[in-house]
């Protein structure tokens, strides 16, 4: 068990303390209302939080493995990165969360309310959405393999370059989607819900297609010519890998994500790939080259002066810090830092 009790928890919540780190494994906080509470990397593993209100909570980074969260209010809730694994989450309120980068690998969110979330690379394989409400949420590049999908209702989603190889469908609604690099199920479909489907890049509308094309998209068994041009190519180095005097090549148009420790290595990227370090993520003592699109939420330190060389784009989030010279390529670089972020950045034409 945790390190607080019930009453000790919400106690602290009541005097508006912080509860960020705080060991509550296993607890029964079921039907407590905690709107707005402090949870960020807290250890929820287990914890009872049945119709909880949570509303507007930050959870960034907490545990939230095996917990029971049937019909919880998490509305607006700051789930960014957080450990979801194996959580009971039916019925559950998660409009307009922010679930970027969660783990819910297993995951039950049958009859969740999902609309307007955003679960950008989150890793949702195995999980149970029947009859959950997708619509207008934003879920790129996340992972829905193997996962249970029927009767989902995702008009108007974002699911760009989502995985659902191996996911069931049947009954599903995504009408309007954006399915631009969309992987599909790798079998045939049951029977779908779909007017039509957006395979635009930009995910504008002005790619679409009807009727008999949806079915071949979303099973990946016959590909329409808009969609076979997106990017497909993904790459995700996890949590605890470390990676030392690596040279690491990624195509044009790839997508690369890393949560690990890299050491003294040197990333050449293709034209437009698109290269996120995420919030585990650091690279020390590492060269980036090429003109890619580079996300920093973690860490950067470069090798040697300079140390991004020719990049399209470099975003530092609020968290993120990056030591290193940046040689602008011939049609120069769009930089964007957020309130937060960490710099020693020297910018050289």
């Amino acid at each position: 068990m945790g390190e607080l009790t019930r009453d000790q928890a919400l106690q602290k919540l009541r005097k508006n303390e912080k509860l960020d780190r705080a060991d509550l494994r296993g607890i029964d906080l079921s039907r407590a209302s905690m709107p707005g509470a402090a949870l960020s990397r807290a250890d929820l593993e287990g914890a009872n939080l049945e119709a909880v209100v949570l509303r507007k909570a930050t959870l960034k980074n907490a545990s939230l493995r095996e917990a029971y969260l049937v019909g919880s209010d998490l509305q607006e809730a700051n789930l960014e990165n957080a450990d979801l694994e194996g959580a009971k989450l039916d019925r559950a309120n998660l409009s307009r969360a922010n679930l970027a980068r969660a783990n819910l690998d297993g995951a039950s969110l049958a009859g969740a309310n999902l609309s307007g979330a955003l679960l950008s690379f989150a890793q949702v394989s195995a999980a149970n959405l029947t009859g959950a409400d997708l619509r207008h949420a934003v879920l790129t590049h996340a992972n829905f393999e193997e996962s249970a999908l029927g009767a989902v209702k995702a008009m108007e989603a974002d699911m760009r370059a989502v995985n659902l190889r191996g996911a069931i469908l049947t009954k599903a609604d995504f009408t309007g989607a954006k399915v631009a690099g969309l992987i599909g199920t790798g079998a045939p479909l049951g029977d779908v819900l779909v007017a039509w489907l957006d395979t635009s890049e930009a995910g504008d509308g002005t790619g679409r297609i009807t009727n008999g094309e949806i079915p071949g998209l979303l099973s990946g068994l016959r590909r329409p010519a808009a969609a076979a041009t997106a990017p497909a190519s993904r790459r995700y180095f996890g949590r605890g890998d470390v990676l030392k005097n690596a040279t690491l090549d990624f195509d044009g148009g790839a997508r690369v994500e890393i949560d690990s420790l890299f050491e003294n290595c040197a990333i050449n990227v293709g034209d437009g790939t698109e290269l996120v370090i995420g919030e585990a993520g650091v690279l020390a003592d590492c060269t980036i080259s090429g003109a890619g699109m580079i996300t920093v939420h973690g860490h950067f330190f470069e090798r040697e002066s300079p140390g991004i060389v020719g990049p399209r784009e470099l975003v530092v989030s609020s968290g993120g810090a990056v030591v290193a010279s940046v040689l602008q390529n011939d049609s120069l670089t769009r930089f964007a830092f957020e309130r937060g972020s960490r710099l020693r950045v020297k910018i050289v034409k």
